[in-house]
């Protein structure tokens, strides 16, 4: 069985936008091509689909009529996150719109959690999602519930038991801290403890760039898909994989990345063949860090995080440059001090032992305005 996993796909704010002042295609005829012709497509939606709106930068509501152009995935995670940000009843509507496009989802429950299943050619897939923050937490009277990493015995018995069924099993897990293209330590040592229960392939999403994988006791573990479709204002943000695997007889005989950009137009495509090699050289320069400081990740990572930071505060300011010119990169950076000194916090905090980026999404009420 041939299994596409994509990154984060968020249809709100610029995306939601350009859509609704005219349809166009969102992603290329060449990719779309590609990514359809696995057996199983799997993504995360990182944008509820509702009717409500907001002017706060940091909410995503999308409208169903961008799902017409995504029927071509199996299952979106709504394990993320974005999923609560207008509440229960964004929730509800974004389940309803799923099912009436007949696209299926995954994460959210009521009593119990099942993950996606498949059965095609022989092969038994089971997918499991989960999340380690939310930007709003559930109300008390939510009646729906997600698979949280602070509760990890629920998802390790829940991965123990499928693979005791005879299951390949996946943890799509929507985890780590934004802007670096390295698993915090926690994260990694977490998803090793999940492949320690029986996980055979673990892929993480979240982040918003590409990242790298390693192995750990025979089983791959990708770190970072990065996002497929968004708005971020970053080359970084702009660039994406897509985890392709091919598994028989319950494992991975081959599996490759395939290098993904959003344009200025806001549409996918496949990048040129110079960006498409430096996208998979930094993937695999990613990797080799990875395994060469494995013995000493935690300490490596203090250090590293910060790098991450600044190469992608670089990028950004590189990104915005090139979309606005010198005058509208200094109107931008006045507008957004906030979310800049913001930025220098993070790069003088020590992350190794932090689970999720906490303060990243502290500032709840940054105006679409701001950031245009």
């Amino acid at each position: 069985m041939t299994i596409n996993i994509i990154g984060d796909i968020m249809l709100g704010r610029f995306v939601a936008e350009k859509y609704a002042e005219k349809r166009y295609q969102l992603v290329s005829d060449n990719l779309l091509k590609s990514v359809k012709e696995a057996d199983i497509r799997i993504a995360n939606l990182e944008s509820p689909i509702s009717s409500q709106s907001t002017d706060d930068s940091l909410r995503f509501a999308a409208s169903a009529d961008l799902l017409e152009q995504f029927k071509w995935v199996d299952c979106f995670s709504l394990s993320n996150n974005h999923i609560n940000d207008f509440g229960n009843q964004g929730m509800k509507e974004t389940i309803e719109a799923l099912d009436a496009k007949s696209i299926g989802h995954n994460g959210l429950f009521t009593e119990e959690y099942t993950p996606f299943l498949v059965e095609k050619n022989g092969e038994r897939i089971a997918v499991v999602t989960c999340a380690d923050m939310m930007n709003y937490e559930f109300s008390d009277d939510c009646p729906y519930q997600t698979l949280r990493v602070n509760k990890e015995e629920q998802i390790a018995e829940c991965v123990k038991h499928y693979k005791e069924q005879g299951y390949f099993v996946i943890l799509y897990a929507h985890v780590g801290m934004l802007f670096t293209r390295f698993p915090n330590p926690v994260i990694r040592e977490f998803v090793h403890r999940m492949v320690d229960v029986g996980t055979d392939c673990v892929v993480t999403a979240h982040p918003h760039c590409l990242g790298g994988y390693e192995y750990y006791n025979s089983k791959l573990i990708v770190y970072s898909l990065g996002d497929f479709l968004m708005d971020g204002a970053s080359f970084r943000r702009r660039r994406a994989g897509v985890l392709k695997l091919d598994v028989e007889n319950g494992d991975i005989k081959n599996w490759s990345i395939q290098p993904v950009e959003t344009t200025d137009e806001l549409q996918v495509r496949e990048p040129n063949e110079k960006i498409s090699n430096k996208m998979r050289s930094d993937f695999q320069w990613v990797s080799k860090q990875i395994a060469k400081h494995s013995d000493t990740y935690n300490k490596y990572y203090k250090w590293q995080y910060k790098k991450e930071l600044l190469a992608h505060s670089w990028s950004t300011l590189k990104f915005e440059y090139h979309r606005r010119g010198l005058k509208g990169l200094l109107r931008t950076l006045s507008k957004r001090f906030g979310a800049v000194s913001g930025m220098a916090k993070r790069v003088f905090t020590d992350r190794s032992k932090m689970s999720y980026d906490s303060d990243a999404i502290s500032d709840k009420n940054t105006s679409l305005k701001d950031i245009r």
